[in-house]
């Protein structure tokens, strides 16, 4: 019998192992875990006995039947909220990531600030809390350290701390909302990648070595000309984001911090119009997108060279039509040197940032709970 200490990280790593692979037989544990079957046996019997496991027994036609194994769906419960300009929106997970339950709070201009987010954070949570709850995971655009958003210029939020809004709750886990998509897609591609958010804003993560590393692209400077709302001069978010395609689709100039503080009421229809058009028919409103991505290509490709990856994903509310991703892809193959960026694959992905922070929270909290 293994000690107790080793028998407790065994246990941690068969639950992971099942959470992120699903549905699993005992022999597939121990091939791809290297755990002789007397010690999985015997730690599996256990994690049913304190209900983390449940079994389905298949009969075969010959020979003895087998047990299927995966995470008992009732022995807990997250919950993943992204906080960004547009709304506060929650969901509760049950034990195997499928939800059970969402809460929505639409955030308008006067409640983009410190107050208003914790207002619409506290609603959600109250909306959504579990008896079984294992903890809370927070993502939200802008800077994000220590638990913590330092800053968010696009929410209007300054050293904004949800974990003493929620200070009743003991698990709390605060990302940024980039991190929680790469978090999310990491659960399904066993590469290094670098995940791109597009819209009104854009950010970036990078998954290297089974690490996250937050890239903050929306701000890197990108020229020597256009003043962005976060103070600086020349950030990509001012020549590529959704603002700038905007501003090529009215065929006008556009003051940036007005845009960011007056969007819904101001620009949020026509935004809403310039998606639908993109996904439905992209060659009626490409030359917009192709304007401003020539820029974002240049910093995108730097990027890939700087970090090594060959895959690239996009997600956000932005990302509406494939083609986008193209026109990106090619720009980066003409102006970059295939020796420094190779042969990058670059798609949509299919992703959502309340699993991610959902799944951040079970990676971070499952070992509480485990005896």
């Amino acid at each position: 019998m293994p000690s107790p200490l080793l028998r407790r990280e065994n246990k941690i790593k068969i639950l992971r192992y099942i959470l992120k692979n699903g549905k699993t037989t005992r022999n597939q544990l121990a091939s791809n875990l290297n755990l002789a079957h007397s010690t999985l046996s015997y730690i599996i019997d256990e994690l049913l006995d304190e209900g983390f496991l449940v079994f389905e027994e298949i009969k075969k036609k010959r020979g003895r039947p087998y047990q299927i194994l995966s995470v008992n769906p009732e022995k807990f419960t997250a919950i993943g909220v992204k906080v960004g300009r547009e709304e506060v929106r929650g969901v509760l997970f049950d034990a195997r990531m499928n939800p059970l339950k969402e809460h929505r709070v639409q955030i308008l201009s006067g409640m983009r600030n410190n107050d208003g987010y914790t207002r619409a954070l506290r609603e959600t949570i109250e909306q959504l809390r579990s008896e079984n709850l294992l903890g809370v995971g927070i993502c939200s655009s802008g800077i994000v350290k220590e638990g913590r958003v330092v800053v968010s210029h696009v929410m209007n939020v300054k050293d904004w701390d949800p974990r003493k809004v929620l200070k009743d709750l003991e698990r709390i886990l605060v990302m940024n909302d980039s991190d929680a998509l790469c978090r999310e897609i990491s659960q399904r591609v066993n590469t290094d990648f670098l995940l791109v958010s597009y819209g009104v804003g854009i950010g970036a993560s990078l998954w290297k070595d089974k690490k996250i590393h937050h890239i903050e692209m929306g701000h890197m400077l990108a020229a020597s000309e256009g003043k962005c709302y976060c103070g600086q001069t020349g950030c990509l978010e001012y020549h590529s984001s959704e603002y700038a395609v905007l501003k090529s689709y009215l065929g006008k100039e556009i003051d940036f911090e007005d845009f960011i503080t007056s969007e819904e009421e101001k620009y949020r229809q026509t935004i809403e119009e310039l998606r639908e058009k993109a996904r439905e028919d992209f060659d009626s409103v490409k030359v917009h997108y192709e304007k401003a991505f020539k820029t974002f290509s240049v910093v995108l490709g730097n990027v890939i060279m700087g970090s090594g990856v060959s895959r690239v994903f996009f997600a956000g509310e932005g990302v509406v039509s494939e083609e986008m991703v193209k026109i990106l892809e090619e720009l980066v193959k003409v102006r970059f040197n295939r020796d420094f960026v190779g042969e990058v694959q670059f798609q949509v992905a299919d992703a959502n940032w309340m699993l991610g922070a959902a799944r951040a929270v079970v990676d971070k909290y499952l070992p509480y709970i485990v005896k």
